[in-house]
């Protein structure tokens, strides 16, 4: 895809305010001023240009336009024209006043009239701009997707290599994508390792009830032979027996309340002591620490201070420092521990009053009716844990087979990732051509080599990232933003270099604000390098924004004679070198 043009149109003038022709390869400067200490925040409209690019191939509408009365008065359109793979022009189109719209023309002529345009929901308008446009396949990374690595943002595209706050496997596969190497292979196994992870947790769970198992057992069996005993009388109708069993079970649920519940004073008060002890024990510490006093007190009395004094005072206080240390430690994991008990005892006396209650309302109510029902209810609740039983004794039946799919699994994992590995193998002479194309270009800037790396992950345990291409480069001394900008423009620069032999899609590529800090020399150099292999090869547009001042005018005049410079945005008291050909902020 080659950006042709871009034309800013009023409706309100009737008129095209500017239009901007860039070149179909090669260097594309939009050059400016910056911003000075009192102008507004935009300066000449450098970034508001490659803002208004990324709005048009359906990005977000820029905040800054939003709401700014000069724009809406104006109703601006912003076109811009693109030719497709097969050189077809296309016109697309935002209106600043409906930015939830795109406008797509496939013709060979522009038109301003919005009823000859394809009228297009956002959604919609990226789609066709992915599918038709870029035309990239359904099982490829979206253009929306790519379009932040394509169109670096000035604000957080150079602050590393991958963005700030995005996904990180998403970030791996797009990259691995721009440089044309396997970029779903993380993802193929990532659907394994969820599935692992799901039967790991349901194997958590049935290993948590490894030690209750055979209770549930002996549970289960009692629970069956009191809904028999219920279940014969109902049949007999014998309410007697029935009151007879809730008197026992009242009897029983009681007795087990009372011993909780002086259980439960008596717990209490053993962490009371035990926090005292802990209180006291710091009280005698900070004590203590006040006969720092008697040093200073002793010197200035007699002139000095006792050796055998300062001797007991340091023995008693590392005594105590010990005391609190150790022994404080031991009350408070006592206390950690009674606090365990007293919220077990407190859960069962909750229990316990429910079938103390249940029980007792047998005695209020003497009517056969009533006891019946009050029987099939006693009956139902029993169902209702007999079945809760069974499904954890069910589970915990199913840990052999749970283990074996998890081992299947594991398995499996292994199997792809040998079978991604033979065929990552294919790649090393692309990854070789790769590291000489980064390297090369580190050379142009700086005269010296620099490290690329391109591995994929084989580890297969559960929490690695198998199967990512992961990609990372350095250059000597990058923690200074000059030198990390240069890394990120020559990373970037890479891929689009070595895309340009293997497609014909993804060939431009727009920095915003990268060389700003940079010093001069490397930035000129691998710039007129860029500009002169793109011309070779006669395809790759590399657009970049570049201030006045972060060249020398003998640098800017090379620029120039070479017809890099697509844009010249100053400020002037008529204001129509910005990009708008307007003011638009105040």
């Amino acid at each position: 895809m080659i950006l042709k043009r871009l034309i800013i149109y009023s409706y309100r003038d009737k008129d095209i305010l500017k239009e901007y022709q860039f070149n179909p390869f090669g260097l594309n400067v939009i050059l400016g001023e910056k911003k000075e200490k009192g102008q507004e925040t935009n300066g000449v409209g450098k970034t508001t240009m490659v803002e208004s690019i990324n709005f048009l191939l359906g990005g977000a509408c820029p905040v800054d336009f939003i709401g700014k009365q000069t724009l809406i008065e104006k109703d601006i359109l912003l076109i811009l024209e693109v030719r497709s793979n097969e050189a077809k022009p296309y016109y697309l189109a935002r209106l600043i006043n409906v930015p939830q719209k795109g406008y797509i023309l496939p013709e060979n002529v522009v038109s301003f009239n919005l009823s000859d345009w394809i009228e297009k929901e956002d959604d919609d308008y990226k789609d066709y701009i992915n599918d038709v446009i870029v035309g990239l396949k359904p099982n490829e990374p979206s253009f929306s997707a790519l379009r932040e690595y394509i169109i670096r943002d000035e604000k957080t595209g150079f602050v590393d290599i991958v963005l700030p706050n995005r996904n990180a496997m998403n970030q791996a596969s797009y990259l691995a994508f721009l440089f044309g190497l396997p970029h779903d292979f993380e993802k193929e196994i990532a659907k394994y390792k969820k599935e692992q992870r799901e039967y790991n947790q349901k194997l958590n769970v049935i290993n948590s009830l490894k030690d209750e198992i055979s209770e549930l057992k002996l549970r289960e069996k009692k629970l069956n032979r009191e809904i028999q005993e219920l279940d014969k009388i109902i049949h007999k109708v014998n309410i007697t027996k029935k009151l007879v069993k809730d008197a026992e079970g009242y009897k029983v649920a009681k007795t087990e309340y009372n011993e909780l519940q002086n259980k439960l004073f008596e717990l209490q008060h053993i962490k009371k002591q035990y926090q005292n002890n802990i209180d006291d024990l710091q009280a005698k510490l900070d004590q203590i620490k006040l006969m720092n006093d008697i040093e200073p007190f002793y010197t200035q009395l007699v002139g000095f201070f006792p050796d055998q004094i300062k001797k007991n005072q340091e023995e008693i206080k590392k005594f105590y420092d010990f005391m609190v240390d150790s022994r404080g430690k031991y009350f408070s994991h006592k206390i950690s521990e009674i606090d365990y008990q007293i919220d077990n005892i407190k859960k069962r006396i909750e229990q316990l009053n429910k079938i103390i209650q249940r029980h007792a309302n047998s005695f209020k109510n003497t009517d056969i009716i009533s006891d019946l029902t009050k029987i099939n209810e006693d009956r139902n609740l029993k169902y209702e844990e007999l079945a809760q039983v069974r499904v954890k004794i069910n589970m915990y039946q199913e840990k052999t087979n749970i283990t074996a799919q998890i081992n299947r699994i594991k398995q499996e994992i292994l199997r792809q990732i040998e079978m991604k590995l033979d065929v990552f193998k294919n790649y090393e002479t692309q990854i070789s051509e790769i590291k000489e194309l980064f390297n090369k270009l580190v050379s142009v800037a700086y005269d010296e080599t620099g490290v690329f790396d391109i591995e994929l992950v084989n580890d297969t345990s559960l929490n690695a990232t198998t199967g990512r291409v992961k990609i990372s480069c350095t250059i000597d001394d990058e923690k200074s933003h000059g030198r990390l900008h240069m890394k990120i423009n020559m990373f970037d620069l890479t891929w689009m270099l070595y895309g340009l032999k293997i497609r014909d899609n993804l060939n431009f590529l727009i920095h915003d604000g990268s060389y700003s800090k940079p010093n001069g020399s490397a930035k000129f150099k691998l710039l007129m390098y860029i500009d002169k292999e793109l011309k070779r090869m006669e395809k790759g547009q590399y657009f970049v924004t570049i201030n006045k001042t972060e060249l020398d005018e003998s640098e800017i005049s090379e620029l120039y004679k070479a017809g890099c410079i697509v844009a010249r945005l100053y400020r002037t008291e008529d204001n129509k070198e910005r990009f708008f050909g307007f003011r638009y902020t105040s």
